[in-house]
């Protein structure tokens, strides 16, 4: 079919299209200025499909920031905070749904992102305040849905020296090196804060066994909201980028990076997080689990490091009477009396004793399942959590584990 209107040759044709063409685009544009703050229609939010969510947000980290060196640093700090929330696997949202939930489109917030967001006279454009107090109202609201629909989160001593370690990190823009046994709480701490601590700012990696360099650089491309497809090379330039003095970023399980089966591969990873810290200057949190390996490295493939990180945080060998008592309180408890005994069955047990036995050997994980176990049976009995529950519930979980003799 021939759409060339009578009379017009075809170049005139192509240029009344081309004419056509860029009306429509101005008049877009005019109309996401104009209409940058009517409400949206609400759309369901896939947590499943997170590389749906991801593919929505086509852009990295480190290209916002460069996008976005025009605004005001806060605001760009908390479009990068509103990027990296999205983006993050434990929460994931479309561009979208996020943009349904700032009243404004899905296109005004690419174009900020992109650094495109512009006056009808061309010229680049800030982000209105009415969108910035959204926006910062947006991300209080998200963490706190985010801490509330998690299991409890409980301020233990132990948690408190945590956090001291994370606020040295933040204010010295120094690597603090943060070490302590399995099953006392690092990890638990660690996501709290970095979930409630300005999300953009603050970067949890958790590293995975036998990774190498390559993985984890990936890792930490991932959690900073930067594309990974890409070399080893160019995602640590990426990351320099990226990172800034005012990030904390926080390495969890940094013993994992030397179980691998590449010589020198623990000792090129170390390096190249020190180049990236001396590069940047952001806060860091080195957390350790392998207390040992730790004490042995510092005196060689970490001295480096070591010497940068001027604060050492040492946890605990076990949970303490104090962690153990917020948490018993927590959930309607005291901390026994160490002579204090409880009868199920014809079984006498010392809650004392099950608690500093569980403690010492298998860490807090082994109590809190003890707990939730015994709240399991008193809901079921009717009745207010008391001691006798927790014997129950660690006799059952103990009973569990005995394999049955042979028969004859």
């Amino acid at each position: 079919m021939n759409f060339q209107p009578k009379g017009c040759c075809k170049k005139t044709t192509a240029a009344l299209f081309r004419a056509a063409a860029t009306t429509r685009r101005a008049n877009m544009t005019q109309t996401e200025t104009d209409q940058s703050l009517i409400v949206a229609e609400p759309q369901a939010v896939e947590r499943g499909d997170v590389d749906g969510v991801r593919a929505s947000w086509n852009i990295s980290a480190d290209t916002i920031r460069q996008n976005t060196a025009h605004f005001a640093p806060d605001e760009a700090e908390s479009l990068i905070s509103l990027f990296r929330w999205c983006t993050d696997p434990r929460h994931p949202m479309r561009r979208e749904v996020a943009a349904a939930r700032l009243e404004c489109s899905g296109q005004l917030i690419y174009q900020l992102l992109a650094g495109i967001y512009r006056n009808p006279d061309k010229s680049l454009k800030r982000p209105s305040k009415e969108f910035m107090e959204r926006l910062r109202t947006f991300l209080s609201l998200e963490a706190k849905k985010y801490a509330a629909a998690g299991s409890d989160f409980i301020i233990t001593p132990t948690s408190k020296k945590i956090s001291t370690a994370f606020e040295l990190a933040r204010e010295s823009h120094s690597p603090v090196i943060l070490s302590g046994p399995s099953q006392i709480g690092k990890t638990w701490t660690l996501r709290h804060l970095q979930a409630n601590n300005n999300h953009g700012r603050t970067i949890m990696v958790e590293l995975e066994a036998a990774c190498g360099l390559g993985g984890l650089i990936r890792t930490c491309a991932e959690a900073s909201g930067v594309s990974p497809a890409s070399n080893t090379p160019a995602l640590i330039q990426r990351l320099k980028k990226a990172w800034t003095p005012d990030t904390v970023v926080i390495l969890d399980e940094m013993h994992l990076l030397k179980h691998t089966y590449r010589k020198n591969s623990f000792f090129a990873c170390i390096e190249v997080i020190r180049r990236l810290w001396d590069y940047t200057q952001c806060g860091m949190i080195l957390s350790w689990t392998n207390l040992d390996e730790l004490k042995n490295a510092s005196q060689g493939e970490l001295v480096q490091i070591w010497r940068r990180g001027v604060h050492r945080v040492a946890l605990p060998l076990m949970p303490t009477k104090g962690d153990l008592s917020a948490i018993l309180h927590h959930h309607g408890l005291e901390f026994p009396d160490r002579k204090l005994e409880v009868t199920v069955g014809k079984v006498v047990e010392q809650p004392y004793e099950i608690l500093r036995q569980q403690a010492k050997t298998n860490g807090l994980k082994a109590i809190t399942e003890r707990i939730r176990y015994a709240h399991k049976l008193a809901d079921k009995s009717n009745g207010k959590l008391a001691w006798t529950h927790f014997v129950d519930a660690h006799l059952r979980i103990v009973k569990q584990a005995e394999a049955e003799g042979e028969w004859s």
